[in-house]
């Protein structure tokens, strides 16, 4: 079982970076940019850059699945909630998934070179979701240490899930509604509350053009709400693999419509991946403080396209 969800739950495990531009690229935009595309009239993009090397395991997160393309160093406590689909091939597989982790700030892990991987965590009590009780499953954190590929286990999470191949619950996350968070511990008063959940966000992508001839585009598309912004992470695939490397997020207006920069599209590498990933987030978020407890809450519709690169 853990085998299976593995990939699933490497989450929270790359850094934003800050003084450094993608690819090395001198035509690459700067860890936070305004790009705009001329042969549009749309407002300019602002972009920042997720992935340092994309060729470093660090970055490899399974963001199109969680919707989570940052670091949870900052946060003591990490709640999530989460319904998810995920188009390849023109075939579209619905998911949901709940999530709990209460970090131990005073047990900070390092790797070799001193960067800070994240903390110990720790498991205090019960934790329900909608009064299904979660399951508790490894936190696993993966990152490159002087070229070495490093899997570490920082301890266990909470954690419920529903869809194919899921095989901790039936948890059901239901768009426009609630879910309800219990968290009941060993000493103190149990905390109990709503998480509102998002309109469900149903995505499109419009593809013109070939890497090639430098003349690849993208139109986005989906339903837009009453929300004021949705986030879009851009991605791509290596070949051969699976998970995918986040490489750009840009937030912009809840409006249902995005060109996608076209040297944001055109600045992959060639040949080393094969497929793109258009992640489209819409989402709730806030600090809750409950009896003693600090919790960042994440609530999120989430709709990742796969695309081979033409």
């Amino acid at each position: 079982m853990l085998s299976k969800m593995k990939n699933i739950f490497i989450y929270g495990i790359i850094i934003f970076i800050t003084g450094i531009a993608l690819f090395n690229g001198c035509d690459s935009p700067a860890p936070t940019q305004l790009v705009q595309d001329n042969s549009t009239d749309q407002n300019p993009v602002q972009v920042e850059v997720i992935a340092k090397d994309t060729g470093d395991a660090y970055y490899t997160n399974g963001f199109d699945t969680s919707g989570v393309a940052g670091s949870l160093t900052g946060y003591t406590n990490f709640i999530n909630v989460s319904g998810t689909k995920v188009t390849r091939n023109s075939i579209t597989i619905n998911s949901s998934f709940a999530q709990a982790i209460f970090f131990d700030k005073s047990s900070p892990v390092h790797e070799q070179g001193g960067k800070l991987i994240g903390y110990h965590t720790m498991t205090p009590g019960v934790i329900r979701f909608n009064n299904i009780r979660a399951g508790m499953i490894p936190y696993h954190v993966v990152f490159n240490s002087r070229g070495i590929r490093i899997d570490s286990i920082l301890g266990l999470q909470y954690a419920l899930s529903s869809g194919p191949g899921k095989v901790l619950s039936q948890f059901n996350f239901e768009y426009n509604s609630s879910v309800n968070f219990q968290y009941i511990p060993m000493h103190g008063a149990p905390v109990s509350f709503d998480i509102q959940t998002p309109q469900e966000i149903i995505g499109q992508v419009r593809l013109a053009g070939r890497r090639a001839n430098g003349n690849l585009s993208a139109t986005l598309l989906w339903n837009k709400s009453n929300q004021k912004q949705i986030e879009v992470i851009l991605g791509v695939i290596p070949k051969g693999q699976l998970l995918a490397i986040p490489l750009y997020k840009m937030e912009v207006s809840d409006n249902g419509r995005l060109i996608i920069p076209a040297k944001l599209l055109n600045s992959i590498p060639p040949g080393k991946y094969d497929k793109i990933v258009f992640t489209f987030v819409r989402k709730y978020d806030k600090q809750i403080t409950e009896k003693g407890n600090d919790l960042y809450v994440l609530s999120q519709s989430i709709h990742s396209i796969i695309i081979d690169i033409p």
